[in-house]
């Protein structure tokens, strides 16, 4: 059954600890993996003079998109699959 009750305060923290307990291959994955090692790299390829606007919507964390890609290929999704989830997630927060 769906729970129709928002989303309460503390709904998310309890979440991320019982996924924890559960041993989430992702929470592991934050622990091992530093993403954040990735961003002078990401910068380089990313931030170029033609790519900037001031128009439009703007992009998506570049190390978020990176993280994306890597679990990707493990999880099986299609990029359309990735795609629903990387806007449900956004959405959300």
């Amino acid at each position: 059954m769906k729970n129709i009750n928002p989303p309460g305060l503390f709904d998310e923290q309890f979440q991320l600890e019982r996924l924890t307990q559960l041993k989430d291959p992702l929470v592991k994955l934050e622990q091992y993996i530093d993403w954040e090692i990735f961003t002078p790299i990401l910068d380089v390829v990313f931030n170029k003079p033609e790519n900037h606007s001031n128009t439009g919507r703007p992009p998506f964390d570049w190390v978020f998109m990176f993280k994306a890609l890597i679990l990707q290929s493990p999880y099986s999704l299609s990029d359309d699959a990735i795609e629903f989830q990387i806007n449900d997630q956004h959405l959300e927060n």
